[in-house]
């Protein structure tokens, strides 16, 4: 059986993304390369990873309205929608959810890649 090692995300100043993630949702680096360019893997207490590359000159960034976004579990929904509220982070409006079986919110972190906070009752594959 496979599990999802990592996710990849782009970012023009891959050093202020991950302090985002660090600090906004408590990912821990687990490697770092200080480039030039700089890269980072950061990881959750489960193991799940996501690396921060440097995007590369002329790339722009994809539409990620639906598709390609970082799912963050979260244990106490309305907490940490709080928390992220109060460093600035919007949420849009249209895709909250919010009811006894899944409560679901999406941003877009610093860098512009969309993000997902997320807690269900029942946990994905159970």
């Amino acid at each position: 059986m496979s599990r999802i090692e990592h996710f990849a995300v782009y970012a023009d100043d891959p050093t202020a993304l991950k302090e985002f993630f660090v600090h906004a949702l408590g990912l821990h680096v687990i490697v770092s390369n200080a480039g030039p360019p700089p890269a980072y893997f950061l990881a959750d207490d489960h193991g799940m990873a996501l690396e921060v590359l440097a995007r590369p000159e002329g790339e722009s960034a994809s539409n990620q309205r639906w598709i390609c976004h970082l799912a963050f579990w979260v244990d106490d929904f309305v907490a940490t929608r709080d928390q992220l509220a109060r460093i600035g982070v919007d949420f849009e409006d249209e895709t909250l959810v919010e009811n006894d079986d899944l409560k679901t919110a999406f941003f877009k972190d610093p860098a512009g890649n969309r993000c997902q906070i997320v807690w269900r009752r029942k946990k994905l594959g159970e």
